[in-house]
C-alpha cells in the first residue's frame, strides 16, 4: 500500500497536470469507486482545481467554480506535511473536495493530450488515454490556455486539448469521495486522521505514543499518526533500535524522541527519492521510486542484518508481516 512518501510523490507529480485547470468530465468507469455518501461525480464538471494536497495517505483536490491562479505550495520535504493546513484557506462555501485513497494498488496516470483519443495519430497514445481493464475512474481536464467558455461542450471531454487522468486499481480497494467541506468533515475516514509525522513536534509525538499495544501497532494506527504503514514502521523501528513487540508505554522519553527523529529522517529521505516502488507503485508520470534500494529490514527476512550480520527474522504482529533484527532490536 502506498504510504506517506509515495502519496506525497503522487501529489507532487499530479499537481502540474491538474492545478488551475477546469474539469471537463469526471466519470466512474467501474463501480464501486466513489464512496456511498459522496456526491455524484458529475458535480465536478465545470469546476477548477484550486489546490492539490496530501493528508495522511489521502490525495485531496479542492474544486471551485471560479478561475484560480492556484498558488504553488512549497514542495520540499520539510513542508510536505503542512499542505493540508492550507487546504481550506480562501475556500468558498460552494467549493467541493475530491479525495482519493489509493489503498493497496491504486494509481493515477496523467496524460497530456493535444487531441481526443479518437483523433490521435498515435495508436499507443490512444490506448494509453482510454480506460483499461483496471481503470476505475477517468477525468478529462482542459488545457492551461483553454477558453473556459468553450471547454466542456462534449459530455466525455473529447476533442479538447488538456489532460486525461486515469485512476487504475488492480485490487479494486481504492476509493474516491466528492463532497462539500461539511460532508468531508463528517466523513469518519477523514475526521479520525491523526497528526502528520513530519509536522508534529517531537514532544507531541512522544505524548501520542502510549498504551499497552506494541509500538509498531501504535505508530501504524492512522488515528495516532497519519501516513505510516508497514514499510516505514519496520524501517523506523530498526533505525531507532526498538523491538516492534515493545509495549508503547514501556518506552522511555529518550527512546520515543529517537524514534521520532529516525522516522522523520527516513520519511524525508524517501520523499527525496520519490518513495518506494514495490509491486505496482508509480507516480502520476509513470516513474518509479528508489527508496526500496535503501531498505534495511523491510522485505529482507532471512538476509543478514546490515549492521551486525545476524539473520533478520520475520513474524506476524497484529496481522502484519514484521521484519526485525533480534540483536540490534533487543526486547526490553
Amino acid at each position: 500500500m502506498p504510504e506517506l512518501p509515495e502519496v506525497e510523490t503522487v501529489v507532487r507529480t499530479l499537481r502540474p497536470h491538474v492545478a488551475g485547470r477546469k474539469i471537463v468530465c469526471l466519470k466512474e468507469v467501474q463501480k464501486p469507486c466513489f464512496v456511498e455518501k459522496s456526491l455524484p461525480c458529475t458535480r465536478a464538471r465545470g469546476l477548477f482545481v484550486h489546490k492539490v494536497v496530501r493528508r495522511g495517505k489521502f490525495i485531496v483536490c479542492r474544486l471551485g467554480a471560479a478561475v484560480c491562479p492556484c498558488a504553488s505550495l512549497t514542495l520540499d520535504a520539510e513542508h510536505a506535511g503542512n499542505q493540508a493546513a492550507a487546504l481550506f484557506e480562501g475556500a468558498a462555501e460552494d467549493d467541493l473536495y475530491w479525495v482519493t485513497h489509493l489503498r493497496m494498488t491504486g494509481s493515477f496516470m496523467a496524460y497530456e493530450v493535444a487531441t481526443s483519443a479518437h483523433e490521435s495519430s498515435s495508436a499507443d497514445a490512444s490506448c494509453d488515454t482510454q480506460p483499461g481493464r483496471y481503470t476505475r475512474a477517468r477525468a478529462r481536464l482542459a488545457g492551461p490556455g483553454a477558453d473556459p467558455g468553450l471547454v466542456g461542450a462534449g459530455q466525455d471531454g473529447t476533442g479538447q486539448e488538456g489532460c486525461v487522468l486515469l485512476f487504475n486499481d488492480v485490487r479494486t480497494f481504492g476509493r474516491m469521495f466528492l463532497g462539500t467541506r461539511a460532508m468531508l468533515e463528517a466523513w469518519p475516514a477523514w475526521t479520525r486522521l491523526g497528526p502528520e509525522p513530519l509536522t508534529m513536534g517531537a514532544e507531541a509525538f512522544a505524548q501520542a505514543i502510549r498504551g499497552k499495544r506494541s509500538i509498531k501497532t501504535v505508530i501504524m494506527d492512522q488515528h495516532v499518526l497519519a501516513g505510516i504503514g508497514n514499510i516505514y514502521a519496520d524501517e523506523s523501528l530498526f533505525a531507532a533500535r526498538l523491538d516492534p513487540h515493545t509495549p508503547a508505554d514501556s518506552l522511555s522519553l529518550s527512546q520515543k524522541l529517537e524514534l521520532h527523529a529516525q522516522m522523520v529522517r527516513l520519511l524525508r529521505k524517501s520523499i527525496a527519492e520519490c518513495g518506494s516502488s514495490i509491486r505496482n507503485y508509480q507516480d502520476a508520470d509513470g516513474n518509479v521510486g528508489a527508496f526500496q534500494n535503501s531498505f534495511a529490514v523491510y522485505g529482507r527476512a532471512g538476509s543478514p542484518c546490515p549492521v551486525c550480520g545476524t539473520i533478520l527474522q520475520k513474524c506476524v504482529l497484529n496481522g502484519r508481516g514484521t521484519t526485525f533484527c533480534p540483536v540490534c532490536q533487543k526486547r526490553p
